[in-house]
């Protein structure tokens, strides 16, 4: 196996070496990791409360440190920027699962729901890091602060929480006002988080900046998120209504 781009950065990494989207390797790495996420829930659901507890803390502080060191990586490589800021839904996400570890409160529990586990499940399944080869530190940190970001959401509804619509509308506002301001932002920073200055390039999802040009690919991205959330609450459509929040 060439290690010789172990270091590397999707920003310097040697071109042609990558996984791919849809590749062979990139399956591998999804079962992989799929295997590591059910053997952690088998655990989670033979345990008792105390060991669950440690378990959701476990999972949180790991997701919070993955991001943390990242960033310091970045910064020894002399590789931070602008665009390695928590504004991409992954570091909103990591920042939400840091306060919720602290405070355990439902509207942030929803939060991780309605926006951690299906950012992380599209992150993974079209990966904007395709262009880092498997032996590299980037892709597998890549990798596991999304598998984690899947992870604690199914933990949370495995412990008794219940996704509720209500709750969702009250959170829903918050995800816009951070895109209201995230926008401008792209255009002064020339970056993009929430992928609102371009479609994170190869992946599936530029063909909707290619049919829809740009910004109307937001559009796309916009009815993506709706159908998502429709289909992720309908379960919990009645169940949900007469469940307690969770304090």
């Amino acid at each position: 196996m060439d290690r010789s781009q172990i270091f590397a950065t999707v920003d310097t990494v040697a071109p042609g070496i990558g996984t791919g989207v849809f590749s062979l390797i990139h399956f591998s790495v999804l079962i992989f990791l799929g295997l590591i996420i059910y053997g952690i829930i088998r655990q989670f659901k033979l345990s008792d409360r105390a060991t669950r507890d440690k378990i959701i803390a476990g999972v949180a502080v790991f997701a919070i440190l993955n991001e943390l060191l990242k960033d310091v990586y970045l910064a020894v490589l002399g590789q931070f920027s602008w665009a390695n800021l928590p504004f991409h839904l992954c570091g909103i996400n990591i920042i939400v699962i840091a306060i919720y570890l602290v405070t355990r409160k439902a509207h942030l529990a929803e939060w991780l729901y309605a926006m951690g586990l299906p950012g992380g499940l599209v992150a993974l399944i079209s990966p904007d890091w395709a262009e880092l080869p498997v032996a590299n530190i980037m892709f597998w940190q890549a990798n596991t602060i999304h598998a984690t970001l899947v992870l604690l959401p199914i933990l949370l509804l495995i412990d008794g929480f219940r996704p509720h619509g209500k709750r969702f509308l009250k959170v829903l506002p918050w995800f816009l006002g951070i895109a209201a301001v995230i926008y401008p932002l792209n255009k002064l920073l020339n970056t993009n988080f929430l992928f609102m200055n371009w479609a994170p390039i190869g992946t599936p999802f530029e063909m909707f900046e290619h049919r829809l040009g740009n910004p109307g690919y937001l559009i796309a991205f916009a009815a993506l998120f709706g159908l998502c959330w429709f289909m992720m609450y309908l379960p919990w459509r009645e169940k949900g209504q007469s469940i307690k929040e969770i304090a």
